[in-house]
């Protein structure tokens, strides 16, 4: 992967993790479960390093779209941390620099991916 790709893609990351996180504990405030309110209030008060561990103690993430989000950029930046970023998590390849623009937060490569997306779709 080429040097400008990465930074691109680390750039929209975070930019898009700053909405997310915002996006997600608005969908926690408008919830009218009494834990769930208490987790908003928990999570503005606590550095968003440390969400993971409170979060999923006390939701189902398949109730919150935006939480699952943010659990899949937060991965792809912890790969870019660790020189990962941008192989395969299923058979360890390039993933194509088509499916990174589209998504930096894509975990598998044109092949691998489940719905087999076309690269310029």
């Amino acid at each position: 992967m080429n040097e400008n790709l990465l930074k691109q893609c680390q750039v929209k990351l975070r930019e898009e993790l700053v909405q997310t996180r915002a996006s997600f504990v608005q969908d926690l405030r408008t919830n009218t479960n009494p834990v769930i309110l208490e987790l908003a209030k928990e999570l503005e008060s606590t550095s968003p390093s440390d969400w993971i561990d409170s979060i999923n103690e006390k939701i189902c993430p398949s109730q919150f779209p935006s939480y699952q989000r943010l659990v899949q950029i937060e991965a792809a930046l912890c790969q870019i941390d660790i020189g990962q970023f941008g192989f395969c998590c299923d058979c360890e390849r390039e993933i194509e620099d088509e499916l990174l623009e589209q998504d930096p937060a894509t975990q598998r490569c044109a092949q691998c991916y489940p719905n087999k997306v076309p690269i310029n779709a």
